[in-house]
């Protein structure tokens, strides 16, 4: 059971690293190139309403809507940067129209501000956790490596590096594989999977290092 299991996981690893290599990672619209748009409506609105004219007018499309402005008369709309700069000006000329007739305003084109913004490197979200995690990750083999010394010290830290590179490698491919956007939910869970296996591992150590001391004190 468990050869048939190591071998699935070793197919999706493989499988996300041929994913990665050929179209890489999808990242979620904050990172990816993206169009903001800045409307200020100049009352207050409800934040259903908005919803419902951006999706009217961008229908079946990820877009995040955002207040801007602590009066509530303002808002951001964030969409991927797909369009020519034709087509994108239509989509603001009917939300502008959609707006105006929601909210009895005399906003106009120009009013909107548009703000196009490159792809973010994938490293930048990433580098921010890499010194704690390192620093963390550090101090955990330092500790595993003395409290577990009668296990064997090298083996024993290396049991922690591999298992949490599996699991995390299993978790980018999975990723991957099924096309899921990287956000900002990602690397928290990311550090939960960590937390996990270095949770399940000090329960199995300390299982065999009690077994080990039960053995010393039966040969004495």
């Amino acid at each position: 059971m468990k050869k048939i299991i190591y071998a699935i996981l070793i197919c999706i690893i493989i499988a996300g690293i041929v994913v990665i290599a050929s179209v890489g990672l999808k990242a979620d619209i904050i990172y990816s190139k993206n169009v903001e748009l800045d409307v200020y409506v100049g009352k207050t609105f409800e934040r259903k309403d908005i919803e419902n004219i951006v999706n009217e007018v961008f229908p079946n499309e990820r877009v995040i809507i955002n207040e801007i402005e602590m009066f509530g008369d303002m808002f951001s709309v964030t969409l991927a940067d797909t369009r020519t700069e034709d087509e994108l000006n239509s989509k603001v000329e009917e939300l502008v129209t959609k707006v105006n007739d929601k909210y009895d305003t005399d906003l106009e084109n120009d009013d909107i501000a548009i703000r196009h913004n490159p792809k973010a490197k994938l490293s930048s979200i990433i580098l921010p956790y890499a010194v704690t995690i390192g620093i963390s990750m550090a101090i955990i083999l330092i500790y595993v490596g003395i409290r577990y010394r009668k296990l064997g010290v090298v083996r024993t830290i290396l049991t922690y590096i591999v298992s949490i590179l599996a699991v995390e490698m299993v978790y980018l491919s999975i990723l991957a594989i099924i096309r899921y956007p990287i956000n900002r939910i990602v690397i928290p869970i990311g550090l939960v999977l960590l937390v996990t296996v270095v949770t399940i591992l000090g329960f199995v150590n300390e299982k065999k290092l009690t077994s080990a001391k039960v053995v010393e004190e039966k040969k004495k």
